[in-house]
């Protein structure tokens, strides 16, 4: 490289810096919408849900929707809550909830999953009134991440 003075700036890279500036891949379209919610989405701390009482609409946010399903699940023996996943539709009406637990070795998973169903679909009506999803709408997934040997280790 002996003899070669400085890159110039206006050269070969900067020709082709300018070329990737002006050339838009075809998925970015495919994409770009996504993105722009994901962005809208990050500025606030939590997403509003939409629910109704007598005097009109009002809306919880999902993180006090998250942490009052985890509370109520909390108080029933043998699971404990992994994840909570809520999904909003059209004007931030609920349409879902997903909400993963462990459960405690020996558990019959079955009863586990219809009392936790049945904690959601109260905490939800006691939340969201009118706008709960019906109870078919939310799922629970019995998922046995970690088997323990004591209530305690929940």
């Amino acid at each position: 490289m002996a003899g070669r003075g400085p890159v110039d700036a206006a050269g070969p890279l900067a020709e082709a810096t300018a070329a990737l500036r002006r050339h838009t891949p075809d998925g970015w379209t495919a994409v770009r919408e996504d993105l722009l919610a994901l962005a809208r989405r990050a500025h606030r701390a939590s997403a509003p849900v939409r629910g109704r009482h007598d005097l009109g609409d009002y809306l919880v946010a999902t993180e006090v929707l998250v942490s009052s399903l985890r509370r109520a699940v909390a108080a029933l023996p043998d699971v404990a809550v992994t994840a909570v996943h809520c999904a909003t539709g059209e004007d931030d009406v609920l349409t879902g909830v997903t909400v993963e637990v462990a459960a405690l070795f020996g558990t019959h998973l079955p009863s586990a999953g219809e009392e936790v169903h049945a904690t959601l679909a109260a905490t939800l009506r006691d939340l969201l009134g009118r706008l709960s999803p019906p109870a078919e709408r939310v799922r629970v997934h019995v998922h046995v991440g970690d088997v323990v040997a004591r209530r305690s280790d929940l």
